[in-house]
């Protein structure tokens, strides 16, 4: 492996991720912290952060800023297989290092949150302080924390509703950089549209789930909430789910990755190039 190569890709990974959980998650410590902003406002600032992470990496790493969207590239791309645990290592750092940030500036907002919501960090419950770093279903701030609150999202309904999503999510990402969709954003603006895809993604499915869509978003910072003082209510997290939002999003990844290369990409008009179908689709 060139390490002198590599390693601007994995700072860009690592920075890039950084930018998208300090935004990110940070909106979600204005609303659920201090009752700031609304879900609309949340999800916007998630569809900002996107932008700005992929402005930031995208020339050098790809703006990958996804375990999710790196293993599904290294499946149904040339993206090399022997970059993705590094790749992976840097955005669990920047996520990790991104919620330290978040907690040292919120440190006294999340001491009086807990104070006036009778929290006890660690404790069942604690779910409502500790999901600004981590996600769960259902919402805790949304749907609440007790019994007939998650009885209403399964374990199983957590599992297919993130499987969905991230899904979807690649999906869009293909179409969206495709060269043979000349309908495609120019290479300048779909950071934006990728951006709002995920805002979408997130006032959708926030309700049900936080919409993980990152395994980074979700394990970086559940490693944080856990050292932290969250303990149990991190890992293995109220009802076990710890490993939901990791493994379903790989899953919809592929899952997405898949339909569009064996699916949707085989209907796009195929140029004329010497009389033959070109490298990219017969590869696909």
């Amino acid at each position: 492996m060139n390490e002198k190569r590599l390693m601007p890709e994995l700072l860009a990974e690592f920075f890039g991720t950084f930018i998208l959980i300090l935004i990110g998650n940070g909106a979600v410590a204005v609303s659920v912290w201090t009752g700031s902003y609304d879900l609309w406002a949340v999800s916007l600032m998630w569809a900002f952060a996107v932008m700005l992470a992929i402005y930031a990496a995208g020339a050098i790493s790809g703006a990958h800023i996804n375990p999710a969207v790196t293993i599904t590239m290294a499946t149904f791309t040339d993206f090399e297989w022997r970059k993705v645990g590094p790749y992976i290592g840097a955005q669990l750092l920047g996520a990790f290092v991104a919620s330290a940030a978040i907690h040292v500036a919120y440190g006294g907002v999340i001491r009086a949150f807990e104070q006036a919501e009778g929290l006890v960090r660690g404790q069942p419950g604690s779910q409502l302080s500790a999901m600004v770093y981590t996600t769960y279903a259902p919402n805790p701030a949304i749907i609440g924390t007790d019994a007939a609150a998650m009885a209403q999202v399964s374990l199983p309904t957590w599992f297919a509703s993130e499987v969905i999503i991230t899904a979807f999510l690649l999906f869009g990402i293909f179409f969206l950089v495709e060269s043979l969709n000349e309908g495609r954003p120019l290479s300048n603006v779909h950071a934006i549209i990728i951006g709002l895809l995920v805002g979408v993604l997130v006032a959708y499915e926030a309700p049900v789930s936080m919409a993980a869509l990152n395994p980074a978003r979700d394990l970086g910072p559940r490693v944080w909430a856990f050292l932290a003082g969250w303990g149990e209510i991190a890992f293995p997290g109220p009802r076990g789910g710890f490993w939901i939002p990791t493994v379903s999003t790989i899953i919809g990844g592929l899952l997405g990755g898949a339909i569009y290369h064996y699916v949707y990409k085989q209907i796009y008009p195929v140029p004329a190039e010497a009389g033959r179908v070109p490298e990219s689709v017969e590869g696909s």
